[in-house]
């Protein structure tokens, strides 16, 4: 992925603060739940606009939901960190990785800060390939096309 940031975080992300937990919408109406379990692991759950969790289609015709999908945080080449979710087999991929991001007022884009105001802020998706997407055109995640920001649902007007 193309470094879009102005400013960098200067430590690994290890966790987000509990206000950027709960449900996130893009504009085509897809829904983001982000959650911590007992173990502060971060979970996500990925549904179509009617809250319907996708269905992904894994190697060798498995089958698994976008459900309770566990997240872990790591960076990209550029040292930008993300949240990392396994959206295909683990090791295989592809992931989904998602962007704590604010857009500033002259349109560029920095990495959101534990400080940063909840209504600034956007999770922006991308897609990491990995083995699977070898063998699959739609790179196993159709469910996650159009790549939209997501905002904070009391936000997302």
């Amino acid at each position: 992925m193309k470094s879009i940031f102005k400013k960098l975080f200067l430590k690994p992300r290890k966790a987000i603060p509990k206000e950027w937990l709960g449900i996130w919408i893009d504009k085509t109406g897809r829904i983001l739940d982000l959650e911590e379990d007992i173990s502060h692991n971060l979970t996500v759950s990925v549904n179509d606009k009617v809250g319907s969790y996708f269905l992904i289609n894994l190697l060798g015709n498995n089958k698994k939901e976008t459900r309770n999908l566990l997240g872990r945080f790591s960076s990209d080449g550029k040292g930008n960190p993300y949240l990392e979710i396994e959206a295909g087999e683990k090791g295989l991929g592809p992931t989904y990785q998602l962007y704590f991001i604010i857009e500033l007022e002259n349109k560029d884009i920095r990495l959101a800060e534990d400080n940063d105001h909840i209504n600034k802020i956007r999770i922006r998706p991308n897609i990491g390939l990995g083995l699977y997407n070898d063998w699959e055109d739609d790179l196993g995640v159709p469910w996650a096309f159009p790549l939209e920001d997501f905002k904070k649902k009391n936000n997302a007007t």
